[in-house]
């Protein structure tokens, strides 16, 4: 299993209740640890009588009126609070932001770039993965969107099906999120399961069409080479939609396009099915259509790095003797 980065250096706790609770339980435990000397003092103006979660409650409040560099005293304070910081942390997320993300940013903000309550939350470290799941499931896509976004400082499989789950999310952004960061868990077994549930969810004629064809798209995007059958039989879809769906999704996968006929599809699977996918994409380099030799090319780079990708000006002549160096490549590191 892959672990989780650790980026602080925490208390021992406890890890926080049910995901699906509400609020935390009467039975919930704190951090017994002394405070720092230099906090002494700002202790002193607390209630006598404040509960751990009064205690939570106004740290919180303190918290999102901050900068970036006064939020270390707060966060000190609120990581022996354990479960009551963060219900109150969960309460109040993404709070102010201090750079909102963009489309066009090059990489995902790490989450002491975005506001007060994403770099306190991520400063719970692991105890705050059964949070973050469940802000993924708020009704609110700009809070699903910045819980999608914290999950790139983790690298935990509890994060994979929540992931998923947003992969299907109705906004654009959060499924964009999503598929990217559910890459880099793509040998663990739990991926693979999570990955059956979509092929499921694009299958099924019981759920909304826009579900269906988020899960065809994530299929696709996440290069999963097992839909290519799946693609093809949905080609008879009623839903137009769908079957358009499918057809760009085998495109991507195979670097063929036999069009919405399932019959050639079919035959070329009983031919070639038994591939792997890298095969298929050298066969595409030979394709008479030049948008599939690019396309055909471009993924061969993605997955091998072996030969730089041609451009939509190469020659036919460039990409029939790029398959043949591949072709060569193949026969060489792949025996069978």
């Amino acid at each position: 299993m892959v672990g989780q980065r650790r980026k602080h250096s925490l208390p021992a706790g406890v890890l926080p209740g049910s995901p699906d609770e509400g609020v935390e339980d009467g039975g919930s435990r704190v951090r017994a640890r002394a405070p720092a000397p230099a906090e002494e003092s700002s202790r002193a103006h607390d209630a006598p009588n404040e509960t751990p979660a009064d205690q939570a409650r106004s740290l919180v409040e303190r918290l999102v009126e901050l900068n970036p560099d006064q939020i270390a005293p707060v966060v000190r304070r609120l990581l022996p609070l354990g479960n009551f910081a963060l219900e109150e942390l969960a309460k109040s997320f993404p709070g102010p932001l201090w750079r909102p993300s963009l489309a066009t940013d090059s990489r995902l903000p790490r989450p002491e770039e975005i506001s007060a309550t994403t770099a306190a939350l991520a400063a719970f470290e692991g105890e705050a993965i059964p949070y973050l799941k469940r802000l993924m499931r708020h009704s609110s896509a700009n809070v699903r969107y910045y819980a999608a976004v914290i999950c790139a400082a983790y690298t935990s499989t509890e994060l994979i099906e929540p992931l998923m789950q947003v992969s299907l999310d109705e906004d654009r952004e959060c499924r964009r999120v999503a598929l990217h960061l559910l890459s880099a868990y793509q040998h663990e077994p739990v991926y693979r399961s999570a990955l059956t549930e979509l092929r499921r969810c694009a299958s099924d004629i019981a759920l909304p069409l826009a579900v269906r064809r988020r899960a065809i798209s994530a299929l696709t995007q996440l290069r999963d080479e097992s839909s290519a059958p799946l693609f093809v039989d949905l080609l008879s879809d009623a839903d137009r939609g769908i079957a358009t769906a499918c057809r760009v999704g085998l495109r991507v996968l195979t670097a063929h396009d036999f069009g919405f006929s399932r019959d050639p599809w079919l035959r070329w699977l009983s031919e070639r099915g038994h591939e792997i996918r890298v095969q298929w994409l050298i066969e595409g380099l030979g394709d008479s259509r030049a948008n599939i030799r690019v396309l055909a090319s471009r993924e061969l780079w993605h997955l091998t790095r072996f030969s730089r990708e041609l451009s939509e000006t190469a020659e036919r002549a460039d990409f029939v003797a790029a398959q043949q160096n591949y072709q060569r490549w193949w026969a060489k590191n792949h025996v069978e």
